[in-house]
């Protein structure tokens, strides 16, 4: 298993159920349902409805689930092949897979529809391979564009690239170079100069866009791309090959099943001989035309099959002395510079030749030579030549091919894929007569065979890859739109023989056409800091105490840190040391001035907070507290007025606790006397020497809330009983839940709240400054609903404490 896959495997099967998309290929709207006469329901009052709208609008925001829309659009070889280009969209980022321009066309007309997108938009751009319809137009984009992102191939891609493209640009028309064209020379190497460079599973992150790549088995370099934005995989095949031949070893099969599977369909439902037969067909096809004294033509591209059919021949004319006569030339002007890039990246090849290259350059051949001109070929007798390009658009194959066309002696052997509008796709149908490159007309009577080399899989081998790879939905690209329907079809049908959770979504969508996958967002969090403790172990019954407990990793305190579509959770202890951000720490001062007495303002802040000590005083200060622990209070003399100076730690607790402070401090000076005189307002009179804990005055409170809720006549006082011993007056699950302490609690008061046919009595209970209110009822609604009342009540009967309350309310039941 490769880094990449161990890295998420782990990630993989806990998002399995999540990761299941919707896909819609450019839906039609819904037609309108006729209407249907209903019986019309009596008017509700306007709350009621505003109610019911907004309960039914909160129903259906928690039943949808977070979406986001995965697009998928081609831009080039949708339904068609050529001039591949695949935009990616999610989750705010943006991703081109490939840009080719089409051989069959030429100028501007070559390239992908890109005035369909804004490129400035695009992030990535990946290039699988170094062919020129699915590299050919980078230098456009790059150059010519706004486009701003980066651009990622593998090493011999680039390499190959540049020389590929710089042959192109030396066979084009005039007008379509420079400004006013396709690209030039300078924008070539300003493109390279653009180009990042990645190897075979290197894992690179860009703003939340993470890839990787595979061998893809095409052509030196290919790569298959593995991307992953937002916890969806998409993986791309670009032009790939399950076979190994005699110098590339076949396409790796990814072991991390991706969301979404974007695969070629050059071959459709096509099955490819074996190659061992079509070995022997290329090289015996060769021979009875060269054995006729006819000239063979091998249209084929400069580099990539070129090197594999070279190999076939001189093996094959070492092995016939009788050939060994009968002249190969490779008409490239590129091979010397071919042969150095191979050399370089012989590691990247299978071992058959690898083994070969220690005892000698299988790449140096003995019975092919370099044609370094036309004008330097002698075809007066038998000769073979392979020439580039493989399309027979121009260049030496185009030269030869309109000299040789018109004797039925000679032959051309067309090796690869041969796209729609190519002189080379034209002559498999064996027309009488063809058109030169200059417009003259001439009769076709050389012969005409196609054994494909081209390192494309076909229908058995494709499905083998998408048996391997499992994906939930599949898009089709880089295929004639016939091929494409029926390889679409096929899937369709072998596909739903598969279980239901396992079949996956086919699309086969054309240029331009959006294809929309609705994927759950990825709501998990990572934890750096967490623990491993049993958060419900307050909560746990005391027949349970000997089971094992739930362990899980909680993290009590921290900051979530979202970046790159990835949200993090740290503790606070680690967020100096492992967050990405800096920590510091801001102690703010306040001062204002105090106008009443010291006294009264300790007073009132006793009352106010429970957690209000004396503090060791500051240089200069007539007293210092210390409120809750987090708000230091120094009372100094300035001039000739009293000031209050605040500090403490910017918290959201400091702040608000410092909050109150300054609000008790301004409501000291609106009457200082009448505060002393007239106590507390709400909170229980803790002076009284036969309650110093202000016991009754909070019974007396609870009452209060009661009846202001459900009014006089439906609250009552009841006797007040001993707490009941275990068992006895309710359920034992109620008791655990109410009894926080071991100690006894002496009941204070008690309440019995009616309701229509419903009824409930609240304990108040005391033992010393514990308070706890203990409710009972039949009916789990009342007791749920004077729990909340009573907890709330009895917060308001005690000062702010910055610790747990202590106060509690356990529920009970008959």
């Amino acid at each position: 298993m490769t880094r990449p896959d161990r890295e998420l495997a782990g990630r993989t099967a806990a998002a399995a159920t999540s990761r299941r998309a919707r896909t819609v290929l450019a839906p039609p709207p819904p037609a309108s349902p006729p209407p249907r006469r209903r019986r019309r329901a009596p008017a509700r009052p306007a709350r009621s409805r505003r109610r019911a709208a907004a309960g039914a609008a909160a129903k259906q925001m928690a039943a949808q689930p977070l979406e986001d829309t995965l697009t998928i659009t081609p831009l080039g070889s949708g339904q068609e092949v050529g001039r591949s280009c695949h935009l990616i969209q999610f989750r705010g980022r943006t991703v081109l897979l490939d840009c080719g321009i089409h051989p069959g066309r030429s100028g501007l007309d070559a390239l992908p529809f890109l005035d369909t997108v804004d490129l400035s938009e695009v992030d990535l751009m990946l290039v699988s391979h170094f062919h020129i319809d699915h590299a050919a137009g980078v230098p456009y984009i790059t150059e010519k564009t706004n486009f701003q992102g980066r651009v990622f191939m593998t090493h011999p891609t680039k390499a190959v690239m540049r020389m590929l493209l710089s042959d192109y640009i030396r066979l084009l028309p005039q007008d379509d170079r420079g400004e006013g064209g396709l690209y030039d020379e300078e924008d070539l190497a300003r493109c390279c100069d653009r180009v990042e460079l990645v190897d075979f599973h290197q894992v690179v992150e860009h703003e939340g866009i993470r890839f990787w790549s595979y061998n893809a088995g095409h052509v030196l370099g290919a790569a298959m791309f593995m991307i992953e934005i937002g916890g969806v995989r998409l993986l791309y095949t670009g032009d790939y090959s399950l076979e190994e031949d005699r110098h590339l070893v076949p396409a790796e099969v990814p072991t991390l099943e991706p969301h979404v599977l974007i695969m070629e369909s050059t071959y459709g439902t096509q099955k490819h001989e074996s190659r061992d037969v079509r070995e022997a067909l290329f090289t015996s096809t060769i021979e009875r035309i060269v054995q006729r004294g006819g000239r063979c033509l091998i249209p084929v591209f400069a580099l990539g099959r070129a090197q594999e059919l070279l190999l076939i021949l001189d093996e094959y004319w070492k092995e016939r002395e009788d050939l060994q006569r009968v002249p190969v030339f490779y008409a490239s002007k590129m091979a010397s510079r071919a042969l150095r890039v191979y050399q370089t990246y012989i590691n990247m090849m299978n071992m058959h030749v690898r083994d070969q290259m220690d005892i000698s350059n299988p790449f140096k051949f003995d019975h092919v030579q370099n044609l370094a001109s036309i004008d330097d070929l002698d075809d007066s007798g038998p000769v073979v030549v392979l020439a580039a390009p493989g399309m027979l658009q121009s260049g030496v194959s185009r030269q030869l091919f309109d000299r040789w066309a018109s004797s039925e002696r000679n032959g051309v052997v067309i090796a690869g894929y041969s796209v729609e509008g190519t002189l080379a796709k034209q002559i498999l149908s064996e027309p009488d007569e063809v058109k030169t490159q200059d417009g003259r007309t001439q009769p076709r009577r050389c012969t005409v065979v196609s054994i494909s080399f081209s390192a494309h899989v076909d229908y058995f081998q494709n499905f083998q890859f998408v048996e391997s790879t499992m994906p939930n939905n599949i898009v089709l690209v880089h295929g004639e739109k016939n091929e494409m329907s029926r390889l679409k079809g096929k899937l369709v049908q072998e596909t739903g023989k598969w279980p239901s959770e396992s079949r996956p979504t086919v699309s086969s969508p054309e240029n331009g056409q959006a294809v929309n996958m609705r994927f759950a967002r990825d709501r998990r969090v990572a934890c750096v800091g967490a623990r491993e403790e049993d958060p419900f172990k307050h909560k746990r019954r005391a027949d349970d105490a000997d089971a094992a407990p739930e362990k899980r990793r909680v993290v009590k305190s921290g900051i979530l840190v979202s970046k790159d579509l990835r949200c993090t959770l740290y503790a606070d202890d680690e967020l100096r040391e492992s967050s990405p951000l800096s920590v510091t720490s801001l102690r703010q001062t306040l001062r204002l001035q105090l106008a009443s007495d010291v006294g009264v303002f300790r007073a009132l802040l006793a009352q106010t907070f429970a957690d209000v000590e004396e503090a060791a005083a500051a240089t200069g200060a007539e007293a210092s507290l210390d409120v809750g622990g987090c708000v230091r209070v120094d009372v100094v003399q300035a001039d000739a007025a009293r000031e209050l100076v605040l500090a403490w730690d910017a918290s959201p607790l400091g702040d608000v606790v410092a909050d109150a402070v300054v609000c008790v401090a301004l409501h000291c000076q609106s009457s200082p006397a009448a505060l002393l005189t007239t106590g507390p307002c709400c909170v229980p009179d803790a002076s009284a020497a036969d309650d110093p804990h202000g016991a009754k005055d909070a019974a007396a409170f609870l009452r209060a809330a009661l009846v202001d809720h459900f009014g006089d006549e439906r609250v009552a006082d009841a006797p007040a009983d001993d707490e009941p011993a275990e068992g006895e007056g309710r359920d034992r699950s109620a008791s655990n839940l109410s009894a926080r302490s071991d100690a006894k609690m002496a009941a204070v008061a008690a309440f019995a709240v009616t309701l229509d046919d419903l009824a409930a009595t609240c304990t108040f209970r005391a033992d010393g400054p514990n308070f706890r209110v203990d409710v009972a009822s039949d009916d789990d609604p009342l007791r749920r609903r004077l729990r909340t009342l009573l907890e709330r009540a009895l917060d308001a009967t005690q000062p702010i404490s910055t610790k747990p309350r202590k106060g509690v309310v356990g529920e009970g039941g008959a």
